[in-house]
């Protein structure tokens, strides 16, 4: 008879909880056609948040839950800003200064492989900015890494690079399937598996069916219909359109009312991040090239919600650890699927973030 530690004993238990857990979790993301433009909507309970200007050239240990997993362990080669709700080190989504952008979105039909002879981690998309460039080194990891199966939240991911690239990677019994180059003709996602949301959409006039197209629907196959349509009718050179601005529309054409907590668009071009918060509409940017990643000098952080607008990078203050802290508890606790975490695991949870140290 095996006996597992106490504290994956608590987290396989929250696992079964949030499996059964009515409340839909939604967002959607896109790489807008014939642009470097990317765009995410937040759909989801809680809109407090940090963003993170994360370094390069720092060793990691990455963090699992049972300890008969071996640990990742990795030094960063890119720096990023990443978005954070649930602590420094476990992002939702960012960008790193090679123009990669990798974002997560609820899927409750993810499969999470079970451990082998790689080594596992929990925050996948963390990972993924501090080692990638493109699409297909991301794709790579996957012989080198895996997702430990105790990650109590069910994703899947949106990766797109400065090459135009773009992937949306799903776990299916245990595997992990990319979608990308011809075998991802809409370069998007919702919360559906991007087959079930392809065979939708090919019902619906303009792509092979004749079912008009739902607008303002909340669910998420319409939406991926809705988005796909925008950006196959995008046409900058035509209209003089800027492609952020139609990205903004675009996510406010699948806009979930007030569900939809931050609306971001990422120009992998110009390496800018641009948002708007469910709290105001006012536009707040971040400028990667103007960002100091070497590890010699502090981390640095600033919340999602600032009352500074426009451009932000000279706004951003050093790291800070209680700042953080209460940034896990304040999420866990106010997370169905998490809620319910002893204070033990919490704190190790807390302890492990700041096991990479801030310089």
């Amino acid at each position: 008879m095996t006996t597992r530690h106490p504290l994956l004993t608590g987290i396989l238990c929250v696992i079964a909880v949030g499996a059964t857990t009515p409340d839909a979790r939604a967002c959607t993301a896109f790489l807008q056609d014939g642009t470097l433009v990317a765009g995410k909507n937040l759909d989801w309970h809680l809109d407090e948040g940090l963003l993170i200007v994360n370094k390069k050239g720092v060793s990691k240990v990455a963090m699992v839950l049972d300890p008969k997993e071996k640990a990742a362990q990795w030094v960063s080669k890119y720096g990023s800003v990443t978005f954070n709700q649930y602590g420094r080190e476990m992002p939702m989504g960012g960008m790193n200064e090679a123009g990669l952008v990798v974002e997560s979105l609820w899927l409750d039909n993810t499969r999470l492989p079970q451990p082998d002879a790689r080594p596992g981690l929990t925050s996948w998309p963390q990972y993924q900015l501090d080692n990638c460039r493109t699409v297909a080194e991301v794709i790579a990891t996957d012989s080198k890494i895996r997702i430990s199966p105790t990650l109590p939240m069910p994703l899947h991911y949106f990766v797109c690079d400065r090459d135009g690239n773009a992937a949306v990677v799903e776990f299916v019994d245990g595997k992990l399937v990319a979608r990308t180059g011809d075998t991802l003709p809409h370069k998007l996602i919702t919360n559906n598996t991007y087959n079930a949301s392809f065979a939708y959409l090919g019902q619906h006039e303009g792509f092979g069916g004749s079912r008009p197209i739902k607008q303002g629907s909340r669910e998420s196959l319409d939406r991926f219909v809705v988005a796909a349509e925008r950006i196959k009718n995008f046409k900058a050179r035509d209209s003089g359109q800027s492609p952020i601005q139609y990205a903004f529309d675009t996510l406010a054409a699948v806009r979930q009312g007030d569900t939809t907590k931050w609306t971001i668009i990422y120009d992998l071009k110009k390496l800018e991040i641009h948002y708007k918060t469910d709290r105001t509409a006012d536009i707040r940017t971040v400028q990667l090239a103007g960002l100091d990643f070497a590890a010699k000098t502090p981390v640095r952080m600033i919340g999602i919600h600032t009352s500074h607008t426009g451009p932000l990078n000279r706004y951003f203050t050093d790291y800070d650890v209680d700042v953080n802290k209460w940034m896990i508890y304040y999420s866990i606790r106010h997370t169905p699927e998490t809620k319910d975490l002893p204070d033990e695991l919490l704190e190790a949870f807390v302890r492990h973030t700041e096991m990479t140290p801030p310089q």
